[in-house]
């Protein structure tokens, strides 16, 4: 079973709609355009999947890359965890 309203919020920013349940049988279309199939949101899922995937990617490599920067710069660790926690997370 995909999430309707995961996909939706990623494939269809901007459209207003409710979803009472988990099914497409709950999904209520309020914006002015066309209401997507159950298919089409069935096959929009992996691709909305795959965008957030991606998109922390690249937030996680670009906290990388200011950490590797600032100790570039002669920031140590202990500096970072203090001024920039979010640069230390995980490293």
């Amino acid at each position: 079973m995909i999430d309707i309203a995961f996909t939706l919020t990623h494939s269809h920013s901007g459209s207003e709609w409710i979803l009472n349940g988990d099914d497409y049988a709950g999904l209520t279309w309020l914006s002015d355009t066309l209401k997507p199939t159950e298919q089409e949101i069935t096959d929009a899922y992996p691709l909305a999947v795959k965008a957030v995937a991606d998109k922390e990617k690249a937030r996680l490599k670009a906290l990388s890359d200011a950490r590797a920067f600032a100790l570039s710069l002669g920031f140590t660790d202990a500096m970072l965890a203090v001024m920039y926690p979010q640069l230390t997370e995980g490293a």
